[in-house]
C-alpha cells in the first residue's frame, strides 16, 4: 500500500498500529476517545465499488450543507484502510460490507450500521466454451474465486452447500487475491469459471467483448442464496456505517445523509451516465464499466432497522461457514440504526 492510500493525517507507522489494533478491539478502553472530527468538515467514505455511487451523490447534492460547512467524499481502498481510519478516528461516517460493521460492532469499536444500499451483486461467469445452466453444471469445474473466507467466498459456499455440492470435493476452487485479478485469468481460460462482484462483473463482460472472447453471466448468486435460504431475492451486502461517537454528537447529519442516500438512489436510477462519470475517478475506473454496472448491483436504500430480518438471516448464513467472520455472534438491537 502506498502512502498515498492511506487516510490523510496517518503516517505508515501509525498506519500498522492502527490495523493491528483493529484485529483484535475486544475490552480496549481508549476506543471510546478515539473519534475526532473536525467541526464544520466531515467527510463521508465510500468502498471501492459501484454502491458507492449513492454516497458520492448524496454529497454532490448538497443535502448536507445545511449541517456542515465542509461535505467531502472519498474511497478508502482496502480493508485493512477502513478498519484503521474507523478505529483511529479518522472515518467517522463509512461505508462497509455489513459484516465487516458488524463484526467492528461486536468487537466492541463503537460502530452502528445506519442503511443497506445494494442487495446483491455476486454472479457466477462461464468461461469460454463453458455452458453453466444451473449450479450442478459446476460440478468438476475451475472456479475462481477472490478473497478466502471472504463474503463472495463465504456466499459461493453457501449456496453450493445448499444445492447439495460439497465445495471441497466437486468443485474445484481456484482462489485470487482480489475478484478483479480473476478476469484475465477467466479470459485467458486458465479456468472455467469465475465468481465476480460488480464492478468486476461488467468490467469482465466489456473486456471480453474487446477481446473477441466469449464469456456469459450464467449464475447469479443472490437468486441462488434466495431459492435456499427462504428469503426474498436480495442480500443486504453492503452499508453506510456511523461511530457511535459521532452519531451521539451529529445525529442530525447521519439522519440528512440516509434521506439523502434514498434521494440519491432514485437519482442513478434515471441518470447512469452522469452517476458513473461522478464516480468513476474516485473508483479508478472507467466511466463506461461503471454505468454497465449500475443496474446490476440490486441498489435499495433501507435504513438497518428497516433491514433487520434480512440482515440477521444473511449473517447466520454465513456464520454457518464461518463464525468469525461477525465476531461469533449476531450483533445486538443497537446495532441497526432507524425508526
Amino acid at each position: 500500500m502506498t502512502d498515498s492510500s492511506m487516510p490523510v493525517g496517518m503516517n505508515r507507522r501509525r498506519f500498522i498500529e492502527c490495523a493491528a489494533i483493529a484485529a483484535g478491539l475486544v475490552g480496549l478502553p481508549a476506543l471510546a476517545g478515539a473519534e475526532a472530527v473536525a467541526p464544520g468538515q466531515v467527510t463521508v467514505w465510500g468502498m471501492p465499488a459501484s454502491p458507492s455511487v449513492v454516497l458520492a451523490r448524496a454529497v454532490a447534492s448538497g443535502a448536507l450543507k445545511l449541517l456542515v460547512e465542509d461535505a467531502r467524499f472519498e474511497v478508502w481502498r482496502t480493508a485493512d484502510q477502513m478498519r484503521a481510519g474507523v478505529v483511529s478516528g479518522d472515518m467517522a461516517l463509512f461505508a462497509a460490507p455489513t459484516y465487516a460493521a458488524a463484526n467492528l460492532f461486536n468487537r466492541g469499536a463503537g460502530v452502528r450500521l445506519v442503511n443497506v444500499l445494494t442487495w446483491g451483486l455476486l454472479y457466477v461467469f462461464a468461461g469460454q466454451d463453458v455452458r453453466l445452466d444451473s449450479i450442478e453444471d459446476l460440478r468438476g469445474k475451475t472456479l475462481l474465486v477472490g478473497a478466502k473466507n471472504d463474503a463472495p467466498d463465504l456466499l459461493t459456499r453457501f449456496v453450493l452447500k445448499s444445492a447439495g455440492l460439497d465445495p471441497d470435493r466437486d468443485i474445484a476452487l481456484s482462489y485470487v487475491g482480489t475478484s478483479a485479478e480473476a478476469v484475465p485469468l477467466l479470459l485467458a481460460g486458465k479456468a472455467d469459471a469465475a465468481v465476480l462482484p460488480e464492478p468486476a462483473a461488467s468490467a469482465a463482460e466489456i473486456r471480453a467483448k474487446q477481446a473477441g472472447v466469449s464469456v456469459a453471466r450464467a449464475l447469479d448468486v443472490t437468486e441462488l442464496y434466495a431459492a435456499h435460504s427462504g428469503r426474498p431475492a436480495g442480500i443486504p451486502q453492503a452499508g453506510l456505517a456511523v461511530t457511535e461517537r459521532f452519531l451521539d454528537a451529529h445525529p442530525d447529519v447521519v439522519a440528512a445523509l440516509h434521506a439523502a442516500s434514498v434521494a440519491a438512489a432514485g437519482w442513478v436510477v434515471d441518470n447512469p451516465k452522469a452517476a458513473a462519470a461522478l464516480i468513476a475517478d474516485s473508483l479508478k475506473l472507467p466511466a463506461p464499466i461503471v454505468e454497465a454496472s449500475l443496474p446490476r448491483f440490486r441498489l435499495k436504500v433501507a435504513s438497518a432497522l428497516e433491514a433487520k430480518t434480512d440482515l440477521e438471516a444473511y449473517f447466520s448464513a454465513l456464520m454457518t461457514l464461518s463464525p468469525d467472520i461477525v465476531a461469533g455472534h449476531l450483533p445486538d438491537a443497537a446495532f441497526y440504526w432507524g425508526s
